[in-house]
């Protein structure tokens, strides 16, 4: 396992952090600290993906956007607030829109679709991805000390643990498969 996180948590991170990427990155942070990843090498893949991601879906906006707000009027009613929002508070939306987790590529797709120009945008997302990686990162990398003590307490009672969580997940199989043969021989009959 140690191994394949060695040589695939990287490309993890990337991809991760490519579409959202907080638990790729809080990953990363924890695996560097128990000293399967270098916690610098996991920031920088996650500044490089988060990069690419915003890139990617303002790109997405900037060029297919038109063509969705052309084809649907509520939206196109809604693009002169988009642009006067984003003129008064765009730098602040680039810098924040990291930390909003779940909505970050609708929100990138949006900005393509306003006037904002790229060196603005450029400038901002490199800042925050920056920012993001690092702090993020650090985060996970500090949680990995309490997942090493506990992991390490683990070791300690890994003969007794392994059989009884084996046994439990045992017993929960064999119960779940009485009830619902019972439930189908209620229903069907025998």
């Amino acid at each position: 396992m140690e191994a394949y996180i060695a040589k695939y948590g990287y490309i993890g991170v990337f991809i991760g952090t490519f579409l959202e990427g907080e638990t790729t990155v809080l990953l990363g942070g924890i695996f560097s600290r128990l000293g399967y990843m270098n916690i610098f090498m996991v920031m920088f893949y996650a500044f490089a993906g988060t990069l690419a991601g915003d890139c990617t879906f303002f790109s997405i906006g900037r060029i297919f956007g038109k063509n969705i707000i052309d084809r649907f009027e509520f939206i196109r009613n809604k693009v002169p607030l988009a642009n006067k929002v984003i003129k008064h508070y765009g730098n602040f939306i680039i810098f924040i829109i990291r930390f909003l987790v779940g909505i970050r590529a609708v929100v990138l797709i949006l900005l393509g679709c306003t006037n904002m120009r790229l060196g603005r945008f450029l400038l901002f997302s490199v800042l925050n991805s920056v920012c993001w990686s690092i702090l993020v990162g650090l985060v996970g990398y500090l949680f990995g000390k309490v997942v090493f003590v506990f992991v390490d307490d683990i070791k300690k009672y890994e003969t007794i643990i392994v059989p009884v969580v084996l046994g439990l997940v045992i017993i929960f199989i064999l119960v779940y498969r009485y009830f619902v043969n019972k439930k189908e021989r209620e229903t069907y009959g025998d």
